[in-house]
């Protein structure tokens, strides 16, 4: 007899998305489509490519993600702003190492709805991310450790996490990148410290010597981090946000 799946004992035909259910072999994107999409499409799209290399997920065209983009929002008939997550799923034999077949891109649109905060706070995190782990450098399905982070900071008060590595060293948050400003100066963790390249956090790096910042990309601790003239986190959907403290535990 051949596999067999179901779901709550019925038969489960969509094969699909079953590696990316049973692995979390998949690779995302989300962003905000205020009646159009995104300035940084292109950016999305080769992120999205990266991560489908990373896990040997065959690639789709950029006019097959945009196509598939543009036919979800247009069921919407208010598209001034949604929130739009594209997940390239991958199709294939169900035995874990065997490398995935084909894609599909799932697409998921609702409308947006704007954090009504204008500062936030954050706690660190109660277990330490590693600096080798390859899943930290793309937007990976297996996103677990997030969901846990997140839920810990929300249940202590907290808007967000503040990651470590294994070497104390200031990372990210559980779906942002962080900044702060001290002087003229403005610091982020280099991206070998275990952390995304966000898209909005190249951008803010590329933007902020026109605004007259010296831009330091290096390795550090909490400490760092203290006296700061204003710190801030950045995401593609959110922005900037100010931080207007952090916590230890």
């Amino acid at each position: 007899m051949k596999e067999v799946v179901t779901l709550n004992g019925k038969n489960f035909l969509n094969k699909k998305v079953l590696r990316t259910l049973m692995y979390g072999e998949g690779v995302f994107e989300t962003f905000r489509y205020k009646g159009k999409l995104p300035k940084f499409i292109d950016k999305h799209y080769q992120r999205l490519i990266e991560g489908a290399k990373l896990l040997k997920i065959p690639a789709i065209t950029k006019d097959d993600f945009i196509y598939y983009i543009e036919e979800t929002v247009k069921k919407f008939e208010d598209k001034s702003d949604l929130y739009v997550k594209t997940i390239l799923v991958s199709e294939g034999n169900s035995y874990f190492p065997l490398i995935p077949e084909t894609s599909n891109l799932l697409v998921v649109a609702k409308p947006f709805k704007p954090i009504d905060k204008k500062e936030i706070n954050l706690i660190v995190s109660p277990f330490k991310v590693h600096s080798s782990d390859p899943l930290l450098k793309i937007k990976s399905t297996n996103f677990a450790r997030n969901i846990i982070a997140k839920r810990y900071a929300l249940e202590k008060g907290y808007f967000d996490v503040l990651f470590l590595n294994e070497n104390n060293e200031v990372t990210e948050t559980s779906s942002a990148n962080i900044f702060w400003i001290k002087g003229k100066y403005l610091y982020t963790p280099s991206l070998d410290c275990g952390l995304l390249n966000g898209i909005t956090r190249q951008f803010v790096i590329q933007k902020a010597p026109s605004e007259g910042f010296v831009v330091v990309e290096g390795r550090f601790t909490l400490k760092d981090l203290e006296n700061a003239d204003r710190i801030f986190i950045t995401n593609s959907l959110n922005g900037i946000l100010r931080v207007r403290k952090i916590d230890k535990k």
